[in-house]
């Protein structure tokens, strides 16, 4: 494992390199809260000498060094993917992104960016949506009766957003989150549990309520493991609409199946890759 330092708007991000450094491919993995790179350790050992693998901590998580009031929108987060990928060393083609929770959440981000084509060679998406197509998931449903079921259920499972939202309760919804966890699931650190409800305050609500039409010119994997507890499977409605190379993957898993599952994860990055080879 070799590493640098990206240096972006209020951040230092630490880079770590695994895997073969002469491969065709080349992978860039990019986690999600309360976790930091280490969640893809599995992943990463079982995808070996395969690909070259690229990880880092985003923003605010793991050994990152974030500036007093530092923007966390996932504008910049999306920039500092960018950055990321700007800086791997003798890097020729465009890489290939596995994203899981907040990471996916921001790649949509940098997916929708014109530059996106040049930079991207395909994206899988883990327990992540695109904010904006949540916006409109949530208003298609509103006005149709009998999608409510399916409304409030999804506001049922993203009960600790709300609640990152309110000050008295904000520093409590991590530890609740950690006990309602499944055996077997990442143990996050408390700074990186901590750090991370700024991730919600800036952006879930702003982008939930106004922001651009989603869109993704990159071929797309978006993989839903149906025994998510904070997102319904069937968020996935009508992602074709929006996504021209569109594969949806149903797995029998929790939100963390990379972690959990990391040979099946490891197939279907694989598959992905192999496809736009």
């Amino acid at each position: 494992m070799t590493g640098w330092t990206v240096r972006t708007s209020g951040a230092e991000l630490p880079v770590f390199e695994y895997g073969n450094p002469a491969a065709r491919s080349t992978v860039l993995l990019v986690h999600g809260y309360p976790d930091n790179h280490h969640v893809f350790d599995p992943l990463i050992a079982e995808l070996g000498n395969t690909v070259r693998v690229i990880a880092y901590d985003t923003r605010g998580s793991g050994a990152s060094v974030l500036e007093p009031a530092a923007d966390v929108a996932i504008e910049q987060l999306a920039r500092d993917a960018f950055a990321v990928v700007e800086s791997i060393p003798g890097l020729t083609g465009k890489v290939h992104v596995f994203a899981h929770d907040w990471g996916s959440v921001q790649m949509w981000e940098a997916m929708a960016l014109p530059r996106a084509t040049t930079a991207f060679a395909s994206y899988t998406s883990v327990s992540g949506p695109s904010l904006d197509h949540l916006r409109q998931v949530a208003r298609t449903r509103l006005v149709r009766p009998r999608r409510w079921p399916s409304l409030i259920g999804q506001l049922a499972r993203s009960w600790y957003v709300f609640g990152f939202h309110v000050p008295v309760l904000g520093a409590r919804v991590p530890g609740l989150l950690a006990r309602l966890g499944a055996e077997g699931e990442p143990t996050p650190t408390v700074a990186d549990q901590q750090r991370g409800i700024a991730l919600y305050r800036a952006n879930v609500l702003r982008r939930v309520l106004r922001g651009p039409a989603p869109r993704c010119a990159v071929p797309t994997t978006v993989v839903a493991p149906v025994r998510d507890r904070m997102l319904s499977p069937n968020l996935t409605d009508g992602l074709d609409r929006w996504i021209p190379d569109l594969r949806v993957v149903h797995v029998d898993a929790g939100h963390w199946w990379p972690y959990t599952h990391p040979a099946d994860a490891a197939r279907v990055l694989m598959t992905r890759v192999k496809a736009t080879e």
